[in-house]
């Protein structure tokens, strides 16, 4: 079997968006060596791309991040997708975050 070229990963990404409705992400990049790479504005966009993707609770870290002094919440998803390796990211601040997407260090602060 040969791997998904380019087109092939955004064609596919397009196709989920148009087809099951899920949100337009921030930023797509592709590449026949690192995947597929989503980025998301919020942490519900990215579940719901997460969840679509059948993408297992243990493939997701997240972690605080300070950017400018601003408390935010770093979330990254890896995973493989109808063949494709993919990676799924957002970064939102803490005050915005939902908090069932909270990381444990910051629910417990």
């Amino acid at each position: 079997m040969t791997a998904p070229t380019v087109p092939d990963m955004m064609f596919t990404a397009a196709a989920a968006m148009a087809c099951d409705g899920l949100p337009t992400p921030i930023k797509v990049e592709a590449s026949g060596e690192f995947g597929l790479d989503l980025a998301f504005a919020t942490h519900a966009d990215l579940n719901r791309w997460a969840v679509h993707m059948r993408l297992p609770d243990t493939a997701r870290h997240t972690q605080p991040y300070n950017r400018d002094d601003v408390p935010e919440v770093l979330t990254n998803v890896w995973g493989v997708w109808r063949g494709v390796r993919v990676r799924l990211h957002c970064c939102e601040p803490t005050t915005d975050t939902p908090p069932e997407f909270l990381p444990p260090e910051v629910v417990a602060a």
